[in-house]
């Protein structure tokens, strides 16, 4: 083992509290997996107000037809595309939270500074620890979290213990590939690194059997970035790696260009997967444990623009999901009428959706002074 690929490997140091006798006695915390709408998703055509008449006016081209909509009640209706979430919906099991946005997002429209703010819940561009890290302050030697993709985004920050993998299999098969060691050495320091790759080799073989026994679970999720992400997930929550959060994504919604096609298609990605995900969590009865949670760097403008697209905006709709929730409408019904400079007013600071999963989910203080949203009991 070369040097490089032992400084490789040091990152995966965290993982060795996910070994049986740890793991058998901690307790499942609930969790949140994180869905980022990478390039900010157009949320006026997710939930759509489709009894408005303004709604029409503003978007001629753009504007999905009344009859094609879901109805989920008081004006508002679902994209088509997302007709496999309908029965969460009907459950209860899906709150829609509306007038999300960034206090000032009108002076920073950039992807970057922008989902900079939404993850590290400030919007001093200083500030390099992720809003789940403020959640959880004190240092922990167990993994705490996985991102799949490229960036740690809301689980970065130097004490928070977070990896992130681009595939979980090759993860496990390259600490299980690590050669053989000695078993002992008369110099401190060797002996220190030996003992390292020795529990490195050992938590591989862990890691590997732990996602072995749940291999099938990936037939179940769709082709595709998310669909990869959420099944990884999965088999890691069935897995019972404990951990409080986990992140994947889905893009690109930058839809200034064309919008309609490709935005039908990345909201069918986005519910089939998710759908998927819950039947595989309810089906192994961990769906009461688990709290999915959409996010973006803003939403679009309430206009088309003349490219059949629409451009960078303000405030927007999310949504979560899960077994223990409330389902239903938080927030503020757009008011297209009474726009901000052309784009949708915020009404709720996108921190209380956070300060919401901090206190209500995962039992912990607020850092910060935004009032909860009651969609979790």
């Amino acid at each position: 083992m070369n040097r490089r690929d032992f400084l490789k490997t040091l990152g995966a140091l965290s993982i060795l509290p996910l070994l049986p006798a740890e793991a058998a006695a901690s307790q499942q915390p609930r969790c949140v997996v994180l869905v980022e709408l990478k390039g900010g998703n157009d949320s006026l055509n997710t939930l759509v107000p489709y009894q408005d008449a303004a709604y029409y006016r503003l978007r001629p081209q753009l504007a999905l037809p009344a009859q094609q909509i879901l109805p989920l009640g008081n004006g508002m209706g679902l994209h088509p595309a997302m007709q496999p979430l309908l029965p969460l919906w009907r459950n209860g099991e899906m709150a829609w939270i509306q007038g999300i946005g960034i206090p000032h997002q009108n002076l920073a429209r950039s992807h970057f500074t922008s989902i900079h703010t939404w993850e590290t819940a400030s919007e001093d561009q200083n500030v390099q620890q992720g809003w789940v890290t403020q959640v959880f302050p004190e240092q922990s030697q167990r993994l705490q979290g996985v991102t799949i993709g490229d960036e740690l985004g809301p689980l970065a920050g130097n004490h928070f213990n977070a990896i992130n993998l681009h595939n979980v299999d090759a993860f496990a098969a390259y600490i299980s590939a690590l050669p053989a060691v000695p078993a002992f050495s008369r110099n401190p320091m060797l002996a220190h690194i030996l003992a390292t790759q020795q529990r490195l080799l050992n938590a591989g073989a862990e890691l590997a059997r732990q996602l072995n026994s749940n291999q099938g679970i990936q037939q179940q999720f769709p082709n595709g970035e998310l669909g990869e992400g959420l099944a990884a997930v999965a088999r890691m929550i069935l897995s019972d790696f404990n951990m409080p959060v986990y992140k994947v994504g889905l893009g690109n919604f930058d839809t200034h260009v064309s919008q309609p096609n490709l935005h039908r298609k990345l909201l069918g990605d986005l519910a089939e997967g998710l759908a998927a995900f819950s039947k595989v969590m309810q089906q192994h009865g961990k769906w009461g444990e688990v709290l999915v949670v959409t996010y973006s760097e803003f939403g679009r403008r309430a206009s088309e623009n003349r490219n059949l697209g629409t451009d960078h905006g303000s405030a927007a709709a999310h949504f979560a999901l899960g077994g223990g929730i409330k389902g239903g409408m938080y927030g503020v019904h757009p008011d297209l009428d009474a726009l901000d400079a052309g784009d949708v007013r915020n009404s709720l600071d996108f921190r209380s959706v956070y300060a919401t999963l901090a206190r209500r989910w995962w039992r912990r203080s607020s850092p910060w002074g935004v009032s909860d949203i009651p969609f979790i009991a």
